[in-house]
């Protein structure tokens, strides 16, 4: 900036007083035209000296404003009012553009940041809320019963030869889909309160909707959908493993029965005979 200005002002200055004049009523239109841009480009620079307050680059926009109006004065004064259109052109308006453009990205930034602030803040809070939310769905969850009674069981372990310690296989389950039995939940109604619900393979469209709304927000899923009930073993957050009636869910192209008790979910395959 610092070689620009004095490629542009280096020349010293006369010493003496100057008369700024007006417009001669010899000067032509264009003439006049010319005048009256420079003027306008005068203003411009002026504010952006305005603006440029209180920025480390202050004092030199305001050198630069003072050293073009005096150009102005000098180059009318003597009638050379086209070489003062040729200055602007060749030098106040490259610097009137790329300044203003520096001011408008800086403000740009600024304002970009200030969202990003307030966005922070929206965001926090409504982590906090959903949060509150969950402590609130926790307790009242504390207080149901187990939704999947546990029943006596024999469970099929693999044994290696000659091993001493029993190894459990993984596997995913292979379930069936009951078509008759339905499993009841418990949904917050509008006073808060929890309110039992049954859904079933034989459900309503709207009963299977209202089922996997509860589970976007009960799960935070998205686009997960209710395929129905299955009788399966399933592990328990209290330790014990029962069998009981559990609803299978699609989501994301696989099947998972969901544990009622604890929300967990388990993947699953559906049985079907003749192949897999």
């Amino acid at each position: 900036m610092m070689d620009f200005m004095r490629s542009l002002f280096g020349r010293k200055e006369e010493t003496g007083s100057r008369k700024v004049v007006g417009a001669p009523a010899d000067f032509g239109l264009q003439e006049v035209a010319y005048m009256q841009e420079s003027n306008r480009r005068l203003s411009q620079l002026q504010e952006l000296s305005t603006r440029f307050a209180g920025t480390p680059h202050a004092p030199k926009m305001k050198a630069v404003y003072e050293k073009s109006r005096n150009i102005h004065a000098y180059l009318v004064s003597r009638k050379k009012v086209h070489e003062l259109e040729m200055f602007h052109l060749q030098n106040t308006d490259h610097f009137i553009t790329a300044f203003t453009a520096i001011l408008d990205v800086h403000q740009k930034h600024q304002d970009l940041l200030l969202a990003s602030t307030h966005g922070s803040e929206k965001v926090e809070h409504a982590m906090k809320s959903s949060a509150a939310e969950r402590l609130k769905r926790l307790e009242k969850a504390a207080t149901l019963p187990d939704l999947v009674k546990p029943v006596e069981t024999s469970v099929q372990v693999y044994h290696d030869r000659g091993a001493k310690a029993t190894v459990p296989r993984l596997y995913v389950p292979e379930i069936s889909i009951n078509t008759f039995e339905r499993i009841t939940y418990y949904a917050p109604s509008k006073a808060e309160e929890l309110v039992p619900k049954q859904v079933g393979f034989t459900s309503s469209k709207e009963e299977k909707e209202a089922f996997q709304d509860f589970l976007m927000l009960r799960l935070g899923l998205k686009d997960v959908s209710y395929v129905g009930n299955a009788l399966v073993t399933i592990p328990n957050n209290n330790g014990i493993t029962p069998t009981g009636l559990v609803p299978v869910l699609h989501w994301e192209g696989f099947l998972y029965a969901l544990n009622l008790n604890d929300y967990r979910l388990f993947p699953v395959k559906i049985y079907r005979s003749g192949g897999k």
